[in-house]
């Protein structure tokens, strides 16, 4: 049984047409000309996958987000396969009474348990998360808090 099926369709030069099986489509391109490189959509994904999860996990400890940005940058390997070595996923947070520690928390379930593109890659594969808390309306500044990842015991308090 499948649980998920995408189609390519080649459009030219390195260029292809994804669609997804309610008819979505996204455009990925070798080049980057047309759309965003595979590695691109790869790190696209984990970092909307981590983001989902951190907000689904803030609602239910009843302090939602009221705005979330996610930068993740990545270090691929320069031989040949060229796959990503390490990860960096940078969350900027903004809400009302936003406890840092669990949003931390909430990070940490997210990619430790949760995130199933994080659990598709390469078990060898380095991630460093990290956040910042930012007042309703505020401009991001401040410095990161890294988030100690361990393997969660349960959900937050």
């Amino acid at each position: 049984m499948n649980d998920v099926t995408v189609k390519l369709n080649w459009t030219g030069g390195l260029a292809f047409t994804a669609v997804n099986s309610t008819g979505l489509e996204t455009v990925l391109d070798g080049d980057r000309k047309a759309g965003a490189s595979p590695v691109e959509i790869l790190m696209e994904a984990l970092g909307a996958c981590a983001a989902i999860d951190v907000v689904v996990i803030m609602e239910k400890v009843k302090t939602p987000l009221q705005k979330l940005e996610v930068v993740v940058d990545g270090d691929r390997r320069i031989t040949e396969p060229r796959y990503v070595e390490n990860v960096r996923v940078a969350f900027d947070a903004w809400g009302e009474g936003i406890n840092p520690d669990k949003l931390a928390r909430a990070i940490n379930l997210s990619i430790g348990k949760y995130c199933s593109v994080f659990h598709s890659l390469r078990t060898d594969l380095k991630l460093v998360a990290k956040f910042r808390v930012h007042a309703v309306g505020a401009a991001v500044s401040g410095d990161y808090q890294e988030v100690e990842m361990s393997v969660p015991t349960g959900e937050l308090q």
